[in-house]
């Protein structure tokens, strides 16, 4: 058949074709083309004419719908040296169709391209191309518009990509400063963490291990330096089973922190104060509960007339000498203590590896401190009065409970052997009434104080026995009170009958003693100061180590200040003849170890 037959073939086609020379380079690559012939087909696909090319170079015509042309030319170039023909597929803006484009090379000089409508998987094809790029501009939408920090990962740790809240958390400006780059740059070690693991270490483990990763605080870098706190999680980025690396999720979580640290400042401490407060001791008393910090102390402070001073004076007054004892506390105790407010009027000091000594040692040093603020105030400003107790926990199975429990004790003992407490009224009104009806004096019962703190002091007693014993010194023969004043008072020899009555102050003492709180701890030894070594005393017989020790003491004591006093039916003995007899009655009447303790005393 003739050419001209073919091109009459080509030229009524339904298929767009255009026919052009090649113009190559030095090293036969194709660089360009001359439009030689297009058909009417191809005129409707692009919109111009044919007058309007055939002659001209692919790279002369700047419509922007041929400009795929010359790359096709060039891709037809390699194409021919393959010997093989490439295959594109075109969207027509003109036409609004799909087509499958075919590039022909003829003799290295001239090429050919042939536009054939689109077939159902061209459509298809470009219908997922064009769902992707919806899809991945959906998803950098997304990116975008997240307050979370997101970036990706390498197994190098080198990032990937980010997204817009990442770089402005960062202070980054553009992605190229963090992308490529090593991202654990701007990571820190844990803040709450005591070992020496850093995020860095963790979140690469935990990928190696395809695991997540998460912390609650941790400290980032921006670009600038600064450190600030954020939450993180790390989630393995894994396809068909091999693991790519990781998608890092961060938050900037400075504002949580002071909003949490607001909230804990107001459920953990006293609002007046500033101190811990009840709720955080109990916290804290069972951090502490742990055998590094034996010995572990804790002291007990009551502010003495706190009430009164709220009624008379008003609660402005009480709120001043609260501050103004927390400032005296604080100032007092070492910086490894915790100091709370611990009820209305108490406070409480918990101490890690403090001892008994040294627990006492800082009471006296708060005290001490006390009277030097008290000798600095104005006769119109409430003085500090403070009761004190403490105890000290040695042992691991020793109750905490237990720990601040005979503390608070001991503080009551000390609130009742103090003027200014509110509690000793109860106690100073007795003491009135035993003066009033029988021969116990004021001076004896200073005597006997006086005597026992001594003996006290040789034996090596606590300032926890020591007070106690100071209190049944007073109180040992409180209940003499219930006894009738006619036995009381009898200047001869009581009959059978009338001691039987007498020995009943010992219970009736008891009884008194124990219904008021805080002296519980000496209703036993009220209720056997009458009791002898030889274990014919009363009211029950007991003998020897039987025998509370503080009533074994208040017993020679006693006895020996009473030899020693004038008596409406004697005279008093010398002190030589009342140590005389003490010692004949040592192992019957009294225990010959105390014996021993109280003549050692009365040498000092």
């Amino acid at each position: 058949m003739k050419p001209s037959f073919y091109a009459d073939i080509v030229h009524a086609s339904p298929n767009a074709f255009v026919y052009f020379k090649l113009i190559r380079d030095s090293d036969d690559n194709v660089i360009d083309g001359i439009y030689k012939d297009i058909n009417p087909a191809y005129e409707c696909l692009i919109g111009m004419k044919k007058e309007d090319l055939v002659g001209k170079k692919v790279s002369e015509i700047f419509e922007p719908k041929v400009l795929k042309t010359l790359r096709w030319l060039k891709a037809g170039g390699k194409a021919e040296k393959k010997q093989g023909h490439d295959k594109m597929d075109y969207y027509s803006e003109v036409t609004h169709q799909f087509y499958r484009v075919q590039i022909f090379s003829f003799e290295k000089e001239h090429a050919a391209i042939a536009y054939s409508e689109s077939t159902t998987e061209v459509l298809q094809k470009y219908s997922a191309q064009e769902d992707l790029k919806q899809s991945e501009n959906k998803l950098s939408l997304i990116l975008d518009s997240t307050e979370e920090a997101i970036c990706g990962i390498d197994l190098k740790g080198q990032c990937t990509f980010l997204n817009h809240s990442c770089m402005e958390i960062l202070g980054i400006k553009e992605e190229s400063e963090l992308v490529g780059q090593q991202i654990f740059d701007h990571l820190t070690k844990e803040v709450l963490s005591q070992e020496e693991t850093t995020v860095t270490q963790d979140i690469l483990e935990n990928l190696n291990k395809k695991q997540k990763s998460h912390s609650d605080l941790a400290y980032f870098t921006r670009m600038d330096g600064t450190l600030f706190p954020v939450e993180y999680f790390v989630t393995p980025k894994i396809s068909n089973g091999a693991l790519l690396g990781g998608i890092l999720t961060f938050f900037d979580i400075t504002e949580r922190k002071k909003k949490q640290s607001e909230i804990n400042r107001l459920t953990f401490h006293d609002p007046l104060t500033g101190l811990f407060n009840h709720i955080k001791f109990e916290k804290l008393k069972f951090t502490y509960d742990s055998e590094k910090y034996l010995p572990l102390s804790i002291i007990m402070g009551d502010i003495n007339g706190l009430k009164r001073i709220n009624q008379q004076y008003g609660h402005r007054e009480g709120d001043q000498l609260l501050k103004a004892v927390t400032r005296v506390l604080s100032e007092n105790i070492p910086k490894n203590a915790h100091l709370a407010r611990y009820g209305e009027d108490e406070f409480s000091i918990l101490l890690p590896n403090t001892d008994s000594m040294q627990a006492y040692w800082y009471v006296q040093r708060i005290q001490d401190a006390i009277k030097k603020h008290n000798n600095q105030l104005n006769k119109d400003q409430a003085a500090i009065n403070l009761a004190f107790g403490y105890e000290t926990k040695y042992t691991i199975d020793f109750d905490i409970q237990k720990v601040i429990n005979n503390a608070q004790d001991y503080m009551d003992k000390q609130k009742m052997l103090n003027q200014d407490s509110m509690r000793n009224a109860l106690l100073t009104s007795i003491k009135t009434t035993l003066l009033a009806r029988s021969q116990f004096t004021e001076e004896h019962a200073e005597r006997l104080v006086t005597l026992s703190r001594k003996v006290g002091k040789v034996m090596k007693l606590s300032s926890y026995q020591m007070d106690e014993l100071a209190l049944l010194a007073e109180l040992h023969d409180v209940g003499k009170i219930g006894i009738d004043d006619a036995i009381l008072n009898k200047p001869g020899k009581l009959t059978d009958a009338e001691m039987a009555e007498m020995k009943k102050h010992s219970f009736i003492g008891y009884q008194i003693v124990k219904s008021i709180q805080g002296l519980d701890d000496i209703a036993l030894p009220v209720l056997h100061h009458h009791e002898r070594s030889d274990g014919k005393g009363y009211p029950d017989g007991l003998t020897r180590y039987a025998i509370p020790l503080l009533s074994r003491i208040i017993s020679v004591v006693d006895a020996y200040d009473a030899m020693t006093q004038d008596r409406p039916y004697r005279k008093a003995m010398s002190q030589e003849e009342a140590i005389t007899e003490v010692k004949k009655n040592s192992g019957t009447q009294f225990d010959p170890e105390i014996v021993a303790y109280f003549l050692k005393s009365l040498e000092e």
